[in-house]
């Protein structure tokens, strides 16, 4: 049998590109990553009993699941095929499109094949492609329900049964997905798990965090038209992108069900040739937006191959925006947050509306009177006892604006378009509040996204990690949906403030901001996380360390807003992690 090395340089140009998709895709996920000692541990520790949670499944729609092969070796075709045939769910068809030249390979895949009524083997006269070889192994499928899966990976036994248990307990579901993870080149570690959250619009929007084990009904399926070839390279991607047009039932189950294999090859060399697969990426994203009538432009998030981000497009006349800022004395805070929005903003079409909360030193008042001289600065005197929501609802009945930004004084401004990003996702009318990235005066995360449970309450995803750093919850900076963001720097249209009840001024210090996403959640929009903007948070110098300033009223007050998704679990984020490490760790390892 050939070596992978000399088969690759026989590949037609659609193979070898997809080989290249495969390496890209797997390097951008791997060059900042270190390894968790702790997987294999959680792989015999943990797993087990998920898989032990679901029912066997006796009778269950047939599930087609459709390859295609390329002079795939015997080395990563057999394990595929004896994954497929160790499933404990029987209801199973196998398709698989060959178009290899390699006559002696063709020849052994067709002869593993002829073992099983349950498999059907074509060979095609030429390679088509990814695409059309795949289209040509869905023709083949008379499954209800058709699965993606590539010729050198393999599924977890239970994988079928998973699929089944949820087509059996949720049958209108179109679209499932499930967590993955790295299998070595040999086949016996498996390494780099990815646990994902619940469908999330946004992210997808920025990566195509689905990639296999693509599970798609097949009415759907042939409803968009299948595989598209010129889309080679991002295929899955622009398949993925098109079907979440036309179906939201959509249902991720947490468990590892896929194994990605690392086959051989040099990523080093791969990267290098990266464009071919993060431009048809970017592409395919761009078709999207222009479907969806999105004033956006697709762009290529350079430091990560294959991952992108919408810039969305305001109105020829920019809508004014009102920032919000309460504050109590700390001048020297406000003489670093306010000359950073003046000096470094962009986007100019703006009031600051600057709201005084007991101050009582000399030196505030003096720079207060030097900062009215500035047009777009509105200072305000609201001497009452501290009261987050109150202080920021009276804000807003000073704000002119269509769009809110709710800010805190001890932040500063790193981003000059960080107005015309915001403002561009909170106009999306399904979207409710915006955050943006918050870093630490040390550059390490502050704030990516807020997950409920985390801590006991709730916490931020990410914290003192790294930018751009991989974890078992995906990187660190993509764009994402939560549940919540941090009214540190907050977003959103100043209507849907209003329709959700502003802030909930029984909450005086903690969980105001929270509650607020989570009215805006309740109502029908998605809270978005966005990276590409960046602010420094000097955290909790305004009020000092929340824990140890909330009241038991605030908490009190909380749960009512908090308790369903302490007891269900937070969609945005994955069971299999755990709940008390805010920098993201497996559940069960510490």
């Amino acid at each position: 049998m050939k070596s992978n090395r000399i088969v690759n340089k026989l590949l037609p140009p659609q193979s070898r590109r997809r080989n290249l998709v495969k390496a890209v895709l797997i390097h951008q996920k791997t060059r900042s990553f270190t390894p968790n000692p702790n997987y294999s541990q959680w792989i015999k520790d943990i797993e087990p009993p998920l898989f032990d949670s679901t029912i066997k499944v006796e009778r269950g729609p047939l599930i087609s699941i459709v390859v295609p092969c390329y002079n795939t070796p015997l080395k990563y075709f057999y394990p595929l095929l004896e994954s497929v045939r160790s499933q404990t769910y029987a209801n199973w068809q196998l398709c698989i499109v060959d178009g290899s030249n390699d006559k002696l390979s063709s020849e052994n895949i067709k002869e593993l094949c002829s073992n099983d009524k349950r498999i059907v083997y074509k060979k095609i006269n030429k390679n088509l492609g990814i695409s059309r070889n795949t289209n040509e192994a869905i023709s083949m499928a008379g499954g209800q329900y058709i699965a993606l899966l590539d010729h050198d990976d393999t599924i977890s036994p239970h994988a079928l049964n998973e699929l089944a248990s949820v087509i059996k307990n949720k049958p209108d579901t179109d679209i499932i997905y499930s967590d993955e993870d790295k299998l070595s080149e040999d086949g016996k570690e498996r390494v780099l798990p990815f646990f994902k959250p619940d469908w999330s619009p946004e992210l997808l929007l920025g990566v195509n965090y689905i990639t296999h084990f693509l599970v798609v009904r097949s009415k759907l399926l042939i409803q968009v038209g299948n595989l598209r070839p010129q889309f080679d390279g991002a295929q899955d991607y622009d398949l993925m992108l098109r079907l979440s047009e036309v179906s939201n039932k959509i249902v991720h189950i947490p468990k590892v069900l896929y194994h990605w294999r690392l086959a051989e090859g040099s990523t080093a060399k791969v990267v290098s040739e990266k464009d071919y697969a993060t431009i048809a990426g970017r592409e395919a994203l761009q078709e999207a937006l222009n479907r969806r009538q999105l004033a956006a432009k697709a762009l290529e998030v350079q430091s990560h191959p294959t991952n992108y981000r919408p810039k969305y497009s305001l109105n020829s006349k920019p809508p004014l925006v009102s920032i919000i800022i309460p504050f109590k004395d700390k001048v020297k805070l406000l003489k670093q947050c306010l000359p950073s929005i003046l000096e470094k903003s962009t986007y100019q079409n703006y009031e600051t509306i600057l709201i005084s909360n007991n101050s009582t030193e000399d030196a505030t008042f003096r720079y207060l009177e030097e900062i009215k001289k500035e047009s777009r600065c509105k200072v305000y005197i609201w001497n009452h006892q501290f009261n987050y929501s109150a202080i920021n609802n009276y804000g807003r009945k000073q704000a002119s604006g269509e769009y809110l930004v709710f800010l805190n004084n001890d932040t500063e401004i790193i981003t000059p378009q960080w107005l015309e990003e915001l403002v561009g996702v909170a106009s999306q009318k399904d979207i409710g509040a915006v955050g943006p990235l918050l870093l630490y005066p040390n550059h390490r995360i502050q704030h990516a996204g807020v997950v409920l449970g985390m801590g006991g309450m709730a916490g931020h995803v990410f914290r003192s990690r790294k930018e751009g750093e991989w974890t078992d919850f995906g990187l660190t900076t993509w764009p994402r949906n939560y549940l919540a963001v941090t009214g540190a720097c907050l977003t959103l249209k100043t209507e849907k403030f209003d329709e959700a009840g502003g802030f909930d001024e029984r909450l005086r210090i903690g969980g105001n901001d929270i509650a607020l996403c989570l009215s805006l959640y309740k109502k029908g929009w998605r809270n978005v996380f966005w990276p590409f903007v960046q602010l420094i948070h000097y955290e909790n110098m305004s009020v000092g360390p929340y824990d140890k300033n909330v009241p038991i009223e605030d908490y009190n007050q909380s749960l009512k807003y908090y308790k369903p998704f302490l007891d269900k679990g937070d969609p945005y984020f994955n069971p299999n992690l755990s709940l008390d490490d805010e920098a993201v760790s497996l559940r069960g390892m510490s």
